[in-house]
């Protein structure tokens, strides 16, 4: 097994966000979070607000080829009771003079949230505002959400580090301790009615999967979602559907990245192989909200051209991993996964293949 650490940590750093995009995405999010706690029109309403998706959990690659933007998203944790407010676009137009005051004609309704791309920035944030759970407990989530540091985490490992004040509070509340295991309710796509959502699960989900793969977890997912984004064909699976199906195929214990990477994929394609063929869709269910069915917009074709995809990459993946030398491997993993992985060292003697190779699939279609 060729693993060949030292590329794909080259390669890694490669997709990353580039440290100027990182630092664009804190000060944009601090910002609109800095607005939102000063608001006199919003105070009345807000609790408080954490950070979730790939820029939070770690798992985000930088746009490809300089396009589009980097995404953030924002929760905002309100007090607004789905009895007061039965229909989501009701939220909106409460926060629309807050928008139009502090970012004019820099925000857009976008499906379930608010889309906000302050100006001159490369970051846009979407601003997804969740209606409360009647049983909580306001004051104590007021007070453990406003203590500096509340669940972020520092550095690629996505370690959940607590303030001290908060820990005190989690043991004292049961209250807190019942608002992180149930879900919050944000809006549909339609903005007609409320559904559940567990930001919170999906990071202490991602958080233990990181402990048991030795850390590789969310590296796996970056490789993954760059080849994605090189093979765009059937466009979905991509952004979280394609990373909870990686998580439920990464394998616990993985030795490398280029290991989680190759079982990965030979796990999706084998599990998945009698959805593709007859044209079904698995149902996967969501972390925390298991009634939420993540591949609920997936259509049958989609998956199958995805499914396709990763029959063929299990074979480039595996060759990759198996093969004799270090020039030979990287060659291989450079050929799927792109010119931002390495290449081997001149005069290695090794000349690559004029075209990739392809997997005999047998009666597999590809």
């Amino acid at each position: 097994m060729t693993a060949i650490p030292s590329y794909f940590t080259d390669f890694l750093d490669n997709v990353r966000l580039t440290p100027e995009l990182r630092t664009e995405c804190e000060r944009v999010h601090t910002v609109l979070r800095g607005k939102l706690a000063a608001a006199a029109d919003i105070k009345p309403i807000y609790i408080g607000d954490f950070l979730q998706g790939s820029y939070r959990r770690h798992t985000g690659v930088k746009p490809s080829n300089g396009d589009g933007h980097v995404d953030v998203d924002l929760v905002v944790v309100t007090s607004m009771s789905i009895q007061q407010y039965p229909r989501p676009d009701q939220v909106v137009a409460r926060f629309q003079p807050f928008l139009d005051r502090e970012y004019p004609n820099q925000w857009e309704r976008n499906d379930r949230s608010m889309k906000i791309t302050p100006r001159g920035a490369e970051v846009t944030i979407d601003l997804v505002v969740t209606s409360a759970p009647s049983e909580m407990e306001e004051e104590v989530i007021r007070k453990a959400l406003r203590e500096p540091g509340r669940f972020e985490a520092k550095g690629e490992a996505g370690e959940l580090r607590l303030t001290e004040a908060f820990k005190s509070l989690q043991k004292s509340s049961a209250a807190l301790e019942t608002w992180q295991r149930e879900p919050l309710l944000i809006p549909a796509r339609d903005l007609q009615r409320w559904v559940p959502t567990h930001p919170l699960e999906q990071i202490r989900w991602t958080i233990a999967k990181g402990d048991r793969t030795n850390t590789h977890f969310v590296n796996v997912v970056k490789a993954i979602k760059w080849w994605r984004r090189r093979n765009p064909a059937g466009v979905y699976p991509k952004g979280y559907p394609l990373e909870h199906l990686v998580g439920l195929a990464c394998p616990d214990s993985i030795g490398s990245v280029a290991e989680g990477v190759v079982l990965t994929l030979e796990s999706i394609r084998d599990v998945y192989i009698a959805y593709a063929s007859s044209g079904r869709v698995p149902e996967l269910h969501d972390h925390g909200v298991p009634s939420n069915n993540v591949f609920k917009n997936i259509t049958p074709e989609q998956f199958r051209t995805f499914w396709g995809l990763v029959d063929r990459a299990a074979g480039d993946a595996r060759r990759a991993l198996d093969a004799v030398t270090v020039a030979e491997s990287a060659v291989a993993w450079r050929a799927m996964l792109g010119p931002e992985f390495p290449e081997p060292p001149k005069g290695t003697g090794f000349v690559p293949p004029s075209d990739r190779a392809r997997p005999t699939s047998g009666g597999r279609f590809g």
